[in-house]
């Protein structure tokens, strides 16, 4: 069955040719495309710049990558040794005066990914804007807002990364200004509850399950449950970097597992995704 990973980092280790290897490889397994979320724009100081990424992937990333201010033009990429890439602007590291997109618009990016983290998020090791910044929480709420406006203008998707236990509210009037745009709130926003009621009264807002394979692996039924209650809306996502291929082949044979139901699966693994990127190509 073929599959879409809607939620990979355009980061890795090395050469890029290497990195490469282990997504080529997935081609037998069915992988036809990914979403990519790629650092257009970065803060020069490569310390300053592991503070807004989680700990626990500092292993998988070469902070080399960081040494030189980005060029959205080389950044952006399409397509991986003929894998179709759907590029998705990380705007993690943008800053108040950079809050003009569209510069990254011409250079090719047709998406855009929003770390919403205004403070600090000590359960993944990331230091918040409001310490690498400065920002209150106002003013990351406004730089937010305009984000997702530009992001809403260009008719691009959204993945919106937001614990909805802390900033739910925020998120839900945030979603409600931009019926048309797709989102996507990864992690199943950090409380199933709440991405539920998310989706049940918006239906533009979608979830992916991307870093949650120990927590499904400990509680396979209730995640199993939650994602045939809302097979419409879930997208398969790993939290892979470009040069840790090996953990989306590891989400896909357990989701193999996880759903026996082969339309429910089929849904997951990529109608859902071509419902918000396209046919295969993504024309």
């Amino acid at each position: 069955m073929d599959y879409y990973d809607a939620h990979v980092h355009f980061l890795w280790p090395g050469r890029l040719e290497q990195a490469a290897r282990g997504w080529t490889s997935l081609r037998e397994d069915g992988l036809r495309g990914m979403a990519v979320i790629i650092m257009g724009y970065h803060l020069v100081d490569r310390r300053r710049c592991l503070d807004l990424i989680p700990s626990a992937y500092h292993e998988h990333v070469d902070p080399a990558l960081f040494d030189e201010p980005a060029d959205p033009a080389e950044c952006v990429r399409t397509d991986l040794q003929g894998i179709p890439l759907f590029p998705y602007l990380d705007s993690r590291y943008i800053e108040d005066a950079l809050t003009d997109l569209r510069p990254f618009q011409q250079a090719g990016f047709r998406g855009l990914k929003i770390l919403y983290i205004p403070e600090e998020d000590p359960e993944n090791g990331m230091v918040g804007w409001k310490n690498l910044f400065g920002r209150s929480m106002r003013e990351s709420e406004e730089l937010t807002a305009r984000l997702a406006a530009q992001a809403a203008a260009f008719r691009w998707p959204v993945i919106f990364h937001a614990d909805l236990r802390r900033y739910g509210s925020f998120v839900e009037d945030l979603l409600k200004a931009h019926p048309g745009v797709p989102f996507v709130i990864p992690h199943f926003g950090f409380s199933r509850k709440a991405m539920a009621g998310l989706m049940d009264g918006l239906d533009h807002v979608y979830t992916d399950f991307s870093s949650l394979l120990p927590f499904m692996r400990q509680a396979p039924g209730a995640y199993a449950g939650f994602i045939q209650a809302h097979p419409d809306r879930v997208l398969f996502g790993s939290d892979a970097t470009l040069g840790w291929a090996e953990l989306s082949g590891r989400y896909l044979a357990f989701m193999k597992r996880l759903i026996p139901d082969r339309d429910v699966l089929r849904k997951v693994l990529s109608e859902n995704y071509l419902c918000i990127h396209g046919d295969s190509d993504h024309a």
